[in-house]
């Protein structure tokens, strides 16, 4: 899987995660201090967040920067493990 993937699964981490915590796009934008339109971005694949939106995503949702990226290195290992099983 290229790096430049690591949008798309970052997008779907912080979906899954600010959805659990019944949170809105614009709600998280809030606490992150960032535009709602960035938040809709990085989940909808669009854009590449920089290091520092994606901390501050991830204060926001109460989650270690680390959580967040280990979620997606976790989820980048199945989408290859099922890539693999085709």
């Amino acid at each position: 899987m290229l790096s430049s993937d690591f949008a798309k699964v970052f997008g779907q981490v912080v979906r899954k995660h600010r959805k659990a915590r019944y949170m809105t796009q614009e709600e998280l934008a809030e606490r992150a201090d960032l535009a709602p339109k960035m938040i809709s971005l990085i989940e909808r694949l669009k854009i590449n967040p920089t290091l520092n939106a994606a901390d501050s995503i991830a204060k926001a949702l109460s989650v270690p920067f680390w959580r967040l990226i280990k979620d997606v290195e976790n989820l980048r290992l199945e989408i290859r493990a099922s890539k693999k099983r085709k």
